[in-house]
């Protein structure tokens, strides 16, 4: 059986004294922690003792009280404060509310180690240990099988049944569940869970403890590259410690990265789907009925061309696309990646939010037949371009300016050759670079410093070539008219490239 707080003060070598909280002395210690932290219950999930040193309990009343309060709110079986000189007295007031709380408050004098008094614990809890012991072997017990049975489901039910309570692993941003068959969460504690995260802007302590309508729960973060955490409530005996929390956290997080070995197979077949759709391989039906497999509906889906995102999100973003339950498709080629995906705008948000500030995205018109993913990968194309130049790092081949123009590759055909052709064929008998630095040089609204910056020459160099390319195409590059012509004419030239 667990040791009382009355039993501690009675261990004569430890040599504790009772300040206040007399009516607690009965409370269950299940574990004795150390924490100067001014939220140790953040840390601790109820019936520890806490001990701390006593320089640093608050110096004002207020501060004391809400410290013995927030112990009392949490669960905690007492305090022990280590004695030194530059201890604060307990204030008269914050011993008059340990009274009413029945919180013991006890001093340990400078010489006993908070190491002895731990101890005592430990010893008395010998009992415990084959309850813990065995709910640890089940768990990594767990884990074993997860590695030899990758489809084994149901994992955490057994645990639950051990700790007497319910288990769920969630998914931080939504509150759905990634993992098992866990029961339906009550609304409330979702919600109450979710605005938690939030208040924290994910920052999660050890435990957060949560109270909805008398329903207790604990919340510890579950280590995974989508914001995930495991969830404890309904409770039917002591809740769990949080060495155990710890533990099936770990196990989860083994789960998880099991499921995601599987996402990552399946992200590889979809990533040789979407290759061969836009190849243009595979025939109507066979297309519209992998897709379909797929949950994914060619009249409702957009092509997106992405660049710049972190190596991270490129790598975990089918991750979180499956979290919030987006059907998707997946390529990478040269420096963009691809993906097919339905055109709601919380779909997008996703991949971009995933993929990260920096990522400049842009957006083809609904895909509508397979036959047209071709022409959809040019307009995510010609859309990712526009997207470096928009605040929001993301555009819509419908909303980039002049598109209406050129709404199919004939016609952008005819804009490139009537406007760049002749520059284009001086490039390729000369193997010059004149319409690359073009580009550059519009691109940075007629920079010539910016412009020899990023093409790695002189700015006399760049100068230089512009007055070439003005010979060449006939066209003044002070004239607003003709800058547009050549600025439409490259856009076009890009949206007629080939993809990757």
């Amino acid at each position: 059986m667990a040791l009382s707080v009355g039993d501690l003060l009675d261990t004569p070598h430890l040599r504790l004294a009772l300040q206040a909280g007399r009516e607690g002395s009965g409370n269950r210690v299940t574990w004795a922690q150390t924490s100067d932290l001014d939220r140790p219950w953040e840390w601790m999930t109820g019936g520890e003792l806490l001990m701390k040193n006593g320089r640093t309990l608050p110096p004002t009343p207020a501060g004391q009280i809400a410290l013995l309060e927030g112990l009392v709110e949490h669960g905690i079986s007492g305090l022990v404060l280590g004695i030194d000189p530059e201890t604060p007295p307990l204030d008269p007031a914050a011993a008059a509310t340990a009274n009413s709380l029945a919180l013991p408050v006890i001093f340990a004098p400078y010489s006993v180690g908070f190491a002895a008094i731990g101890r005592a614990v430990a010893d008395a809890t010998t009992a415990d240990e084959g309850r813990r012991m065995a709910v640890t072997e089940r768990v990594y017990t767990m884990i074993r099988r997860s590695v030899t049975q990758p489809t084994r489901d149901g994992a955490l039910t057994q645990l639950a049944r051990d700790l007497a309570c319910k288990l769920a692993v969630l998914d931080a941003e939504t509150g759905r569940p990634v993992l098992d068959d866990a029961d339906a969460i009550p609304d409330g504690l979702r919600d109450a869970l979710l605005t938690e995260v939030r208040r924290r802007d994910g920052a999660l302590p050890g435990v957060v403890h949560l109270d909805v309508a008398g329903t207790r729960a604990q919340v510890v973060e579950v280590p995974d590259e989508e914001p995930t955490v495991l969830l404890t409530y309904a409770h039917r005996a002591a809740a769990p410690d949080i060495v155990l929390l710890q533990h099936i956290a770990t196990a989860a997080a083994v789960l998880l990265a099991q499921r995601g070995i599987r996402r990552e197979h399946e992200r590889r077949i979809g990533g040789e789907l979407l290759a061969h759709l836009i190849d243009n391989r595979l025939d109507e039906d066979d297309a519209l009925r992998q897709l379909s497999e797929r949950k994914l509906v060619a009249d409702d889906c957009v092509l997106i061309a992405a660049r710049g995102g972190s190596e991270t999100g490129e790598q975990h973003v089918h991750l979180s696309l499956d979290r919030h339950r987006i059907p998707h498709l997946l390529l990478k080629r040269s420096s963009l990646l691809y993906a097919l995906l339905p055109s709601s705008e919380d779909a997008i948000s996703v991949l971009h939010r995933r993929l990260g500030p920096d990522t400049v995205v842009g957006v083809s018109d609904p895909l509508g037949s397979p036959a047209r993913a071709a022409a959809a990968v040019r307009e995510a194309n010609w859309a990712v371009r526009d997207a470096a130049n928009v605040a929001s790092r993301l555009s819509r081949y419908a909303d980039v300016t002049l598109l209406s123009v050129l709404r199919d590759a004939e016609e952008a055909q005819l804009v490139v050759d009537r406007v760049l052709g002749q520059l284009l064929r001086y490039d390729a008998e000369h193997g010059s670079d004149l319409t690359r630095t073009l580009d550059i040089f519009l691109t940075h609204d007629r920079s010539w410093q910016q412009a020899a910056a990023a093409t790695g020459v002189h700015r006399q160099t760049v100068v230089y070539r512009m007055r070439r390319v003005e010979e060449i195409t006939g066209r003044n590059l002070s004239a607003t008219a003709h800058i547009t012509e050549l600025w439409l004419a490259l856009r076009a030239r890009d949206l007629l490239s080939t993809p990757g």
